[in-house]
């Protein structure tokens, strides 16, 4: 029995896309539509996406390849577009036109949103080691309780080494929850940041000053323990996630 395999909601007069493949082969490309939005989906077999003795769920590499294959179609479409999870599938072109009536206003607005944008997350990336050498250079309760136990006996220096574990570890967390306020503080200067952490949407136009600013950021945490990864730019998969949870 087949099925609509569905990739991404696009506002009702999108093109199919190009050069590329399907979430499986030979698979062709459609666009179901309803009022100001439409959904692009492929006819696929049901079996090997639900439960049942026939699914591929249970199998890590052909669940790897559709999802790689599902993101491609979705980073190939141009304009405006909110990507579906991995592996959502209706029954039929009426069951999903109906899905997309009843949310056809939300729908429409968070497609206008993300019209020209694409989603960044930034990654606070820490090295402990080097991040805790970094604390001890920096922080003086720290240097305080290094001296006072190399001074004490021993039971004492054992109780000043515990005070100091746990103050290394409230300082290191400390840091990075404040290393992650400045970064979205920053992605916020030229970005709609959204729940998700360190995610934000920005449009394509100020992507080259996010950059900076990230790159500049990451320039002065050098050597301090905490680095900064960018993910992205891609489609925003997490603006949709939440667009789509309250549409």
């Amino acid at each position: 029995m087949d099925g609509l395999y569905a990739y991404a909601v696009l506002p009702a007069d999108a093109a199919l896309p190009g050069d590329v493949a399907a979430i499986l082969p030979g698979a062709g490309f459609a666009l179901v539509r309803a009022g100001a939005c439409a959904a692009l989906v492929s006819v696929v077999p049901r079996a090997p996406f639900e439960a049942g003795p026939d699914s591929r769920g249970n199998d890590p590499a052909w669940v790897a390849a559709r999802a790689a294959a599902h993101h491609a179609v979705v980073a190939s479409l141009p304009g405006a577009v909110l990507p579906l999870a991995f592996g959502a599938l209706f029954s039929g072109a009426a069951p999903l036109a109906d899905w997309l009536a009843a949310r056809e206003e939300a729908l429409a607005a968070a497609l206008a949103q993300v019209d020209g944008c694409a989603e960044c997350t930034v990654k606070l990336e820490e090295d402990p080691t080097r991040h805790a050498a970094w604390l001890d250079a920096h922080d003086e309760n720290l240097r305080d309780l290094a001296r006072r136990a190399r001074e004490a006996s021993a039971g004492t220096a054992f109780l000043l080494a515990r005070s100091r574990e746990k103050r290394m570890a409230e300082a290191r967390a400390a840091r990075h929850a404040m290393m992650a306020r400045d970064v979205a503080a920053r992605l916020g200067r030229h970005a709609h940041v959204m729940p998700e952490p360190l995610t934000a949407l920005v449009r394509r136009a100020d992507l080259p000053a996010l950059l900076d600013e990230v790159a500049e950021t990451a320039r002065g945490l050098a050597d301090s323990g905490i680095a900064l990864r960018l993910v992205g730019p891609w489609p925003p998969y997490a603006f949709a996630r939440a667009a789509l949870s309250h549409a």
